[in-house]
């Protein structure tokens, strides 16, 4: 006659620990989210305690487990979108990776990263919008101070102190993506996101900024009125740059300010039948990972590797977090050439 489970309510980390054969610390690191430590044994171990805790029907309690190792088990992004493709492929390759590991991964789609974070235990975080919030450094250090949350702050205006720092900024990309349209184009524009929610909006964005840098160094101008916005969003994008495309001011150079931009404008500019890069030369600041392109490569500015290489630096955060000082890592911005811009004559 087959045993009968016992009731949730009374099953303990140490029933299960019996159940399968091993101490209770081995139990404990198994099923906390911490599978991928040699402390959690071998992967027959780790599946003799995952069988008896389903066997026993029990179910962990991740607050309290939270309370008192101070890892939650899974591992935050903080994307602010998800309408971005380098959002979405940076997801997946951390949700892979991170499953080896017995972490989960949650996205957080808006920016109140800070306040969410401090009533959260996260193994690791990736926090990518400290620039562009309002007092954002001090956000990091504070919940560096007061959580155990693994961090690594993707910025370019801080050092590492108890947490990792990637610094990898595009504005030099911007003015030598300027500059490589600028020489074939007596006019470059700039495809932005309106970023009426952020202060100081589009035109106080760092990369807005580097455009308008390199318009006024080459004496081009006025450089505002090179900035064509957008509503943000891949379909109002896309919409917007039909309009555009067929408009009486319709460009023939174009920086996107995203890769999510560069997909739309791309599928506008196939929409109404121009051809690029004859009719419209155009590319990216940002990665635009190939499952998102629909005609062919689109030129972009961007890290080599830079999904697998972040992922790494984020699970490696959320593993192993004991007196591991703050790291420096720095991402360098070089040209990815696509079907969207000329080749060198």
């Amino acid at each position: 006659m087959k045993r009968s489970p016992v009731p949730r309510s009374t099953v303990t980390l140490a029933d299960v620990a019996r159940a399968a054969g091993v101490s209770l610390a081995t139990a404990s690191f198994v099923l906390s989210g911490r599978g991928g430590s040699r402390s959690a044994g071998s992967a027959s171990t780790k599946a003799k305690v995952r069988e008896a805790a389903t066997t026993l029907g029990y179910v962990p309690n991740r607050h309290a487990q939270a309370m008192r190792t101070g890892r939650g088990g899974g591992i935050v992004l903080t994307l602010g979108t998800l309408d971005d493709p380098w959002a979405v492929q940076l997801t997946t390759q951390v949700r892979d990776d991170a499953l080896v590991h017995d972490l989960s991964t949650l996205v957080l789609a808006d920016e109140r990263w800070y306040e969410y974070l401090l009533g959260a235990s996260a193994d690791a975080a990736l926090l990518t919008s400290i620039d562009f919030v309002q007092d954002g450094p001090d956000q990091v250090r504070r919940l560096a101070a007061s959580t155990h949350s693994g961090i690594v702050a993707f910025t370019a205006q801080m050092e590492p102190e108890d947490f990792d720092v990637v610094s990898s900024t595009p504005v030099h990309a911007i003015r030598r993506a300027y500059e490589l349209l600028r020489a074939r184009h007596p006019r470059v524009q700039l495809l932005a996101p309106d970023l009426e929610r952020r202060p100081g909006g589009t035109l106080a964005h760092p990369r807005t900024g580097a455009f308008l840098e390199a318009v006024r160094e080459h004496g081009d101008g006025p450089a505002e009125a090179l900035v064509h916005v957008v509503p943000e969003g891949s379909h109002e994008t896309y919409l917007a740059a039909l309009d555009w495309l067929q408009g009486p001011d319709r460009p023939e150079a174009v920086i996107c300010f995203t890769g999510y931009q560069a997909v739309a404008l791309q599928l506008a500019a196939e929409r109404v039948g121009l051809n690029t890069p004859d009719d419209l030369e155009f590319l990216s600041i940002g990665d635009v990972p190939a499952k998102t392109e629909f005609f062919g490569p689109i030129s972009y500015y961007g890290v080599d590797d830079v999904f697998v290489r972040l992922s790494s630096i984020i699970i490696d955060r959320a593993i192993d977090r004991e007196d591991t000082p703050g790291r420096l890592i720095t991402f360098d911005w070089e040209f990815f050439p696509g079907t969207t811009t000329r080749h060198d004559e």
